[in-house]
C-alpha cells in the first residue's frame, strides 16, 4: 500500500470496526458519496456566485474553492485508480449533470479572471443576472432532459 493510500485510509477511518458489517458499510458509503457530492455542488455554486456578488474578495475565495474542488476530484480519482477502479469507464460525460457542473465552474472561473486578472470589475449585478440566467437555463434544460429520459425508460419498461 502506498503512502498516499495509507494516508487516505486514515483520513477516511477505513480500518474502523464500523466497516465490518456489510450493510452498514454500503449505506455509509452511499451517504458519504451523497455528502461529498452535496459539498461539491455547494462549493461550486459558491465559487460561481462569489466573484460576481462580492467583488475582488469574493474572487479570491472563489479561486480557493475552485482549486479545492479540482484537488478533491483528483484525490478521489487517484484513490479509485490505485484500487484498480476507473470511474470514467462507465461515466457518460454528456449527461446534463456534467454539463451543468461545467457551466457553473466556467461562470466561477470567468468571475475570478474578470476580478483578479483583468481587474475589470464587470459589475456585481450584471454578473448576478448573467450567472442566474445561465444557471436557470442549464437547470431547466437538465430537468427537461431527465424527464424525457425517464419517459423513454418507462416506455421501454412497459414493453417488457
Amino acid at each position: 500500500m502506498s503512502r498516499l493510500v495509507k494516508v487516505l485510509r486514515f483520513v477516511g477511518d477505513l480500518d474502523d470496526d464500523f466497516y465490518a458489517d456489510e450493510r452498514q458499510r454500503d449505506v455509509w458509503n452511499e451517504a458519504s458519496a451523497v455528502g461529498f457530492q452535496f459539498f461539491y455542488w455547494v462549493a461550486l455554486l459558491a465559487a460561481a456566485v462569489l466573484p460576481w456578488a462580492a467583488g475582488r474578495a469574493g474572487a479570491w475565495i472563489a479561486l480557493g474553492l475552485l482549486i479545492t474542488w479540482l484537488f478533491g476530484s483528483a484525490v478521489t480519482m487517484t484513490y479509485a485508480r490505485r484500487h484498480y477502479v476507473d470511474p470514467g469507464s462507465t461515466e457518460n460525460w454528456l449527461r446534463p449533470r456534467v454539463f451543468l457542473a461545467a457551466v457553473v465552474y466556467l461562470i466561477g472561473a470567468l468571475g475570478v479572471v474578470s476580478e483578479l486578472l483583468l481587474a475589470t470589475g464587470i459589475g456585481t449585478w450584471f454578473g448576478v443576472v448573467v450567472g442566474a440566467a445561465g444557471g436557470l437555463v442549464a437547470a431547466a434544460w437538465s430537468v427537461r432532459r431527465k424527464r424525457r429520459r425517464r419517459a423513454e425508460r418507462d416506455l421501454l419498461d412497459e414493453d417488457f
